[in-house]
């Protein structure tokens, strides 16, 4: 019976000693620094020309999450993360276990005190906040109020389902009572809502949607007119909604 021992030894790299001149058989240890960070080591096997440009990234300051084959995070690379912020997210699908949270941005304003609009000349839009009109937010989150106005102060554009529903009564015989949305005090021609009046003292609801893309700092109104010099008309009531 024959026994044969098989010894093994092995060292770290990092604890080899750094060659003193360079020949064909020798293996070069380097130490990271900013003096080491791109070397180029030309003829280092012998008639074979070689060249080597050693440039080691820079420690990182982020976790690096390592998947594996089945698109799984260990979770202990996970453990320290408490937010993940990212500017593009381009996936081709995204299995939640729980819940993901993301940041609102809504708001509304309604006409809590009905009052009469008076129109100078008939066919310009006003701005609804005339006499006793008297509006009251509720629900912002990404925006501001005052007396009607809504100004959104997110940092990011973005587009907002707009909705718009109001009770008017007609002070006249005969009137054409339009409103609008405005965008930083010029009407929107497409969000223009109608109604004929043709008995005096005649309550009608007019209303609208409209999608529409906001900046920061811009701001949103509802504005109205009627067809003739002088007429006055009632706002009763008005909600005014912003939603993402």
């Amino acid at each position: 019976m024959i026994v044969c021992f098989v010894g093994v030894y092995s060292q770290k790299i990092e604890d080899l000693p750094a060659a003193a001149a360079i020949v064909a058989t020798d293996l070069i240890i380097l130490d990271q620094s900013d003096a080491t960070r791109h070397i180029n080591i030309t003829n280092l096997f012998g008639t074979i020309p070689v060249n080597v440009v050693i440039e080691p990234l820079a420690t990182p300051n982020t976790t690096v999450l390592t998947p594996t084959s089945t698109g799984l995070v260990d979770t202990l690379e996970t453990s320290d993360i408490t937010e993940i912020t990212l500017d593009t997210l381009d996936v081709n699908y995204l299995t939640v276990n729980s819940h993901i949270t993301y940041t609102h941005r809504e708001a509304m304003t309604y006409i809590s005190t009905e009052g009469t609009q008076t129109i100078e000349t008939g066919g310009t839009f006003e701005r609804l906040n005339e006499g006793a009109i008297a509006y009251t937010p509720a629900h912002l989150v990404g925006w501001t109020h005052d007396d009607g106005r809504l100004t959104y102060i997110g940092a990011e554009s973005q587009h907002f389902l707009i909705q718009v529903n109001a009770t008017i009564e007609s002070d006249e015989v005969a009137a054409l009572v339009q409103i609008r949305l405005a965008k930083g005090g010029s009407t929107i021609a497409g969000t223009n809502m109608q109604e004929d009046y043709t008995v005096q003292d005649t309550d009608a609801s007019i209303g609208f949607s409209w999608i529409e893309e906001m900046a920061t700092g811009e701001y949103l109104e509802v504005f109205g007119t009627s067809d003739t010099n002088g007429d006055t008309f009632l706002v009763h009531s008005m909600t005014f909604t912003i939603t993402l």
